[in-house]
């Protein structure tokens, strides 16, 4: 994102892509919150300082310690627009707007969550909002900013001329300028008109066209970000999903739009979207809906699949109009007064440790990770940690030393000193030997770390030396082949099986 050299330009402002009242809820979690308001309010009028922080684990440095709110999960400038002289903060006060929106709605749902009300009301004014505010949750996934729009990845090859004709359109010069444009276009845009341009796009091309355009070269007056956008809205429907009791769910830095699961090796089956320490959106492909999941089964890769998930019911203002045409009437300001009706889905310890598996498996090693309880946090662990598949290998060596590094905290608290720290103690001052420097090390290493239970101090400084190792040597040696594969635009692999889908009136219902 671009920096102040202007002199004329506002200061450079610290921009969240995971807004500040979602990282609130991790802070709330850990202190009771009427304290916590209390807390902070003292300390930021005696001294100034806005306390605000979160307990943040970085990947990269191996360290978990409180950061502030203000200073994490977020880039400089971000969404800074140098084309709109007027307001360059334009994009960031419109995304405040649609986050106080959702905000409310996601306070709600914490409070049905709470008192057990059982249900979750939304007009769809209200819910066309929220939906804009889980796209742009993706969209704005700090890992994909750089390659959303980027002409020399080749994964975007369909999309190389379109960028190019995109940016003589509209006078666009900047790197990120494409991707500003999108952010744009979404805030300014109705829900439902955004939904009916994809469609109306995705009806002229018909399915084989849109299959076509995204596996060759994509048409250079489409409307892609109305595509890009109906395709997740179309293609999903929204549910709640509630942490077990005593369990709570992580937060990632990529962790917002990540998807889940495959149907027949090609569409996703669900994207994630953890909102607060006992709340997740999740959004769960139609092909695998309440009435159609049993039947496609066996073409599932999924480890989600297997909790229960209803869509939501409609009370229509005009519920004949609603039945004649549902693409017009849904359009009209009468459908606006809509209201649907979401039941959340109570998950069991293992359901939450599941996915929060999936935020662990795809973090990034420039990433980090935040969370409420410390103890809720090592059983996520263990669980990942005891994880023997491939797919989780790798990830396995990023978290290993935060979990010793938990471990610890307890035992210093209690004054105890564990059975395994006095086994390396005797070790260390000689009272237990070996015959040789190589059995003494090969020892230690397996002691401290072959059990996921008994992870201490001793554990996470090995499993840093060996992060810092593998971290070295990939700034030593070459990158790894990458495997030829077939270059498709993003999302379009999802593109391609939704737009095969059959659509009927029903499916407009799921919003």
């Amino acid at each position: 994102m671009p920096t102040n050299s202007n002199t004329n330009l506002p200061k450079d402002q610290y921009q969240h892509y995971i807004p500040r009242f979602i990282l609130r809820y991790f802070q709330d979690a850990q202190m009771r919150p009427n304290v916590r308001r209390t807390f902070i309010k003292h300390v930021k009028r005696k001294t100034g300082i806005d306390n605000e922080t979160i307990l943040m684990y970085d990947i990269t440095s191996q360290t978990f310690e409180p950061r502030p709110i203000g200073k994490v999960y977020g880039v400089i400038n971000m969404y800074r627009d140098e084309t709109n002289h007027e307001n360059v903060d334009h994009l960031e006060q419109g995304l405040s707007r649609l986050e106080n929106s959702a905000a409310l709605v996601i306070r709600n749902i914490s409070t049905a969550s709470e008192t057990d009300i059982g249900g979750v009301r939304m007009t769809r004014r209200e819910l066309g909002d929220f939906r804009k505010f889980i796209y742009l949750m993706h969209y704005r996934r700090v890992s994909l900013i750089d390659s959303y729009f980027d002409e020399n990845d080749p994964d975007n090859a369909p999309l190389k001329a379109w960028m190019k004709n995109f940016k003589e359109k509209h006078n666009i010069h900047t790197k990120d300028g494409v991707w500003l444009f999108g952010v744009k276009y979404v805030l300014d845009t109705p829900h439902q008109k955004i939904v009916a341009t994809g469609e109306a796009i995705q009806k002229k091309y018909g399915p084989q066209g849109m299959m076509k355009m995204y596996t060759t070269s994509i048409d250079l007056d489409i409307n892609f970000h109305a595509v890009d956008y109906t395709v997740i809205a179309d293609s999903f429907f929204l549910g709640i999903w509630e942490a077990a009791d005593g369990e709570e769910f992580i937060m990632c830095s990529n962790s917002f739009g990540l998807w889940e699961g495959r149907i027949n090796k090609m569409a996703e089956c669900h994207r994630l979207f953890v909102v607060s320490p006992k709340i997740a959106l999740v959004l769960r492909n139609n092909i695998i809906g309440p009435e159609t999941i049993e039947s496609q089964r066996r073409f599932l890769d999924s480890t989600l699949a297997d909790i229960g998930m209803t869509r939501s019911t409609c009370q229509y203002a005009n519920q004949e109009a609603a039945h004649q045409d549902m693409w017009k009437y849904r359009q009209t300001p009468t459908a606006q007064d809509d209201v649907f009706f979401f039941t959340p889905t109570k998950l069991t310890p293992k359901q939450t440790h599941a996915l929060n598996q999936i935020l662990l498996l795809n973090m990034r090693v420039d990433g980090s990770v935040t969370f409420a309880s410390t103890t809720a946090m090592c059983r996520s662990l263990q669980y990942h940690l005891r994880d023997d598949t491939p797919e989780a290998r790798e990830s396995k060596y990023w978290v290993r030393s935060l979990l010793g590094a938990l471990n610890s905290i307890p035992s210093a608290m209690s004054g105890e000193t564990p059975s395994i720290d006095l086994v390396l103690g005797a070790i260390a001052n000689g009272t237990i030997e070996f015959q040789s420097a190589y059995d003494r090390a090969y020892r230690v290493y397996h002691l401290a770390t072959d059990d996921v239970t008994k992870y201490n101090r001793s554990s996470s400084e090995i499993h840093q030396m060996t992060v810092r190792a593998i971290l070295k040597m990939r700034e030593i040696l070459p990158p790894p082949p990458l495997a030829v594969a077939t270059s498709i635009c993003p999302s379009s692999a999802v593109i391609l099986s939704r737009s095969c889908q059959r659509r009927s009136q029903s499916c407009f219902l799921r919003w």
